[in-house]
């Protein structure tokens, strides 16, 4: 990973600060933020040709990326929950304008996720990992599902799941995803306690709702309550997190790569 990142930085860029930069990086797991910082340095250096400093600052570098982050979990809670409640009030089999409302907050959500990502990818980067996967993939299938909704209503595809399911799986990915998070970010401690949780029995709530919905063992009766539970702390949830890394943001600044701590 780390071999094929580097490759990302200008030849000159390596010849000089390659073998430096990998040491730094070698020092602990990387995680989506770390991927992520390292991509956006490479960019850097291919358009200034700006040495190490520019590339691994990561002291304000963390600091911009929790702020972003905290910005893109708060825009994401809100599109997610204003889109996936416009789009079921609407009612119609059909896909409409709101869906695509809530597809922009599933991105937010990623975007997010990536950001807030730096403190729990220290400890447990699989399991970071696991969580930024898991609701990536369901993206790429919910935007599927959505594109086949538009072109061609909530129908079978060959014999298989529906439009509509098939959005739903994506969906269901990011649910999981989310709680995965929510655990990681439990286990160290980083932002909002309350948040976490909401965020976690929201993702709990929500996956189990779905999946008892579908199989008929939850009626509309039990289920909507809960659904409406669920979407209500899965936002909340994220827009907490959202804005305790912002606070985070603005009173952390981690020492330069390679500084005493």
């Amino acid at each position: 990973m780390i071999a094929l990142l580097l490759r990302l930085y200008p030849a000159r860029w390596r010849a000089r600060y390659g073998d430096e930069f990998a040491a730094v990086l070698e020092e602990r797991p990387l995680g989506p933020f770390d991927v992520a910082d390292i991509l956006l340095g490479a960019l850097d250096a291919h358009l200034h040709l700006r040495g190490l400093g520019a590339a691994s600052e990561h002291g304000r570098g963390f600091a911009m990326s929790l702020r972003i982050g905290g910005y893109a979990a708060i825009g994401g809670g809100v599109l997610w929950l204003a889109g996936l409640a416009a789009s079921s009030a609407d009612g119609s089999d059909e896909a409409s304008p709101w869906l695509a409302l809530l597809l922009a907050g599933t991105v937010l959500l990623l975007v997010a996720l990536i950001g807030l990502s730096a403190f729990q990818a220290r400890e447990y980067p699989r399991l970071v990992w696991v969580a930024f996967l898991v609701p990536a993939a369901g993206t790429i299938v919910s935007t599927v599902g959505i594109s086949g909704m538009w072109l061609a209503g909530d129908k079978l595809w060959a014999s298989g799941p529906s439009t509509w399911e098939i959005w739903m799986i994506g969906v269901l990915a990011l649910l999981g995803g989310s709680g995965l998070f929510a655990i990681a970010t439990w286990l160290t401690t980083s932002l909002s306690r309350i948040g976490t949780i909401a965020l976690g029995m929201a993702a709990a709530v929500m996956v189990l709702t779905f999946a008892g919905s579908l199989s008929g063992r939850i009626g509309d009766e039990a289920g909507f309550p809960l659904f409406l539970v669920g979407i209500l702390a899965f936002a909340g949830g994220w827009i907490l997190l959202g804005v305790s890394a912002i606070r985070a943001g603005r009173r952390v600044v981690l020492p330069a790569a390679g500084a005493p701590a």
